[in-house]
């Protein structure tokens, strides 16, 4: 947890989860994967089953790094702030990254206000 402006924050960590889920019926073409370009002969009747998007969590890597790259723009802050200036000075003192980090994280509901 983290204070900014008097009020505690935190990450959601079951909501990056939930929003970083990919539902198996929105992946495009996986029953049409040529698994002997994937697979040598050998391998193929043993690795077959491992293909199949439910035996394994399936997420979105695009969103997973920029919800990263978020995280730590957050988490990397250096900013000396003066919270005795008031809220609205607050926003003077962090940088533009940080502010457009926090703010999309909280829109997401990956940051909550406890």
């Amino acid at each position: 947890m983290f204070d900014i402006a008097g009020k505690t924050f935190y990450f959601d960590l079951n909501e990056i989860s939930n929003i970083m889920k990919v539902e198996p019926d929105k992946i495009d073409n996986i029953d049409n994967i040529d698994i002997d370009k994937l697979l040598t002969k050998k391998e193929k009747d043993d690795e077959l089953e491992e293909i199949n998007p439910d035996n394994y969590p399936m997420i979105d890597v695009t969103k997973w790094e920029l919800t990263k790259a978020l995280i730590e723009t957050v988490l990397h802050e250096q900013s000396v702030i003066d919270e005795r200036m008031g809220v609205a000075k607050l926003g003077e003192q962090l940088s533009i990254p940080f502010r457009l980090s926090f703010n999309t994280l909280l829109m997401n509901k990956i940051i909550k206000q406890k």
